[in-house]
């Protein structure tokens, strides 16, 4: 089962929603589909947050800076 999560990079005001096979852990490095390339981005914090079941409830803060 795929976890969604809602997706920020660098502070960016545009969130976007992304399917993850397993929840990243802060540091792990993810790669996003970005203008049909890959983005390799690193994981800055991971915020649960209420909802349903239809929202993704989990917030990922990613970065482009090496940590």
């Amino acid at each position: 089962m795929a976890v969604r999560c809602r997706i920020s990079v660098d502070n960016e005001r545009d969130v976007e929603e992304l399917a993850f096979q397993e929840l990243p852990r802060v540091g792990e490095s993810v790669s996003m589909p970005a203008e049909g390339s890959n983005r390799d981005l690193r994981v800055l914090r991971v915020v649960h947050m209420p909802g349903s079941e239809q929202d993704a409830t989990t917030m990922l803060e990613l970065t482009s800076r090496i940590l």
